[in-house]
């Protein structure tokens, strides 16, 4: 099968599977995630030699977003996109003539311009680390993380309020109510701010459900111990992740019960590693990776607090 001709399927697909959501009793949207779209151009060659599996990462996804745009009939389009980090291979490069080559987040840009719905974006560790060479060999490090969140901020729309923040969508009478966090350290530490601000998130949370999205996904470290007890009075349906490059869907420990934790393959590694996601009144579903035909996971929403 051509790419053409595998891209028109997955579109066909992707219009079948959401016709039933345009009534407002369905809302379905997309997770992708380690996208890793990258420039190599002017690229110190041992960097581009070690990074070039990602060179045609941006191509994929304009392609894919392509796809979904092209008119056929009344095609569905999702009502969002959610990338959960590692948007571009790297803040910046280290260049062949000994500066640095800027521009990634430019190559994101132009990769998702065809979007045909609004896009959702949290940050990853690629997304704020500078990659460079020491001793002839690869390097990293994140010392200019608050220059790259500042570019990002400047460059999203879904950053304008900052690299954390919230949106709602409802769905009947279910609220959901989706916290995008910044875990984009290498260690996931999120800054003491943001852990203010979850709490706050938590308290006001009220009828609503929680949608967590991240890059890194919650596991027994440190790190994710401290985000649990911030949301240890939350009700928590979902936990959307990626960073690991894997699929996987785990039950976890999460407020007063159990989430479920979706965790996506890296785009960056094939272009059929995204998830259509359905929410409903009362209840969301998961569907395979890069089949949104076919339903992988039901997530009852937990029941509200009793009305005092």
């Amino acid at each position: 099968m051509s790419r053409r001709l595998w891209w028109a399927w997955v579109a066909g697909l992707v219009l079948a599977a959401g016709a039933a959501g345009q009534g407002g009793s369905a809302l379905d949207f997309i997770q992708l995630t380690d996208t890793h779209v990258t420039e190599l151009r002017g690229v110190a060659p041992a960097l581009a030699k070690t990074r070039g599996h990602f060179s045609g990462s941006g191509k994929a996804l304009g392609e894919y977003f392509e796809a979904l745009a092209d008119p056929v009939g009344r095609p569905y389009r999702p009502a969002f996109f959610l990338i959960t980090g590692d948007l571009i291979d790297a803040f910046r490069f280290a260049g062949a003539g000994g500066g640095q080559v800027d521009g990634q987040i430019a190559a994101f840009r132009r990769a998702t311009s065809r979007s045909p719905a609004p896009l959702y974006l949290a940050l990853g560790n690629h997304d704020i680390t500078d990659l460079g060479l020491a001793a002839g060999e690869p390097d990293s490090d994140q010392s200019s993380a608050g220059e790259a969140r500042a570019a990002w901020i400047a460059a999203e729309e879904s950053f304008r309020r900052g690299t954390y923040y919230n949106f709602e969508k409802h769905v009947g009478s279910t609220a959901y109510l989706f916290l995008v966090l910044d875990n984009a350290y290498n260690s996931g530490r999120i800054a003491d701010e943001q852990m203010a601000w979850l709490r706050r998130q938590v308290e006001g949370q009220g009828q609503r459900v929680l949608i967590l999205a991240m890059h890194i996904p919650l596991g027994e470290d440190a790190n994710s111990r401290a985000i649990k007890s911030a949301l240890s009075a939350a009700r928590v349906a979902l936990v959307l992740a990626g960073h690991r490059h894997s699929n996987g869907i785990e039950e976890i420990p999460l407020g007063g019960g159990q989430a479920v934790q979706v965790r996506t393959a890296a785009f960056g590694y094939g272009a059929s590693n995204w998830r259509r996601i359905r929410l409903l009144d009362g209840r969301i579903e998961v569907f395979a990776t890069g089949q949104p035909d076919r339903l992988e996971r039901t997530v009852a929403v937990p029941a509200a607090a009793a009305a005092r």
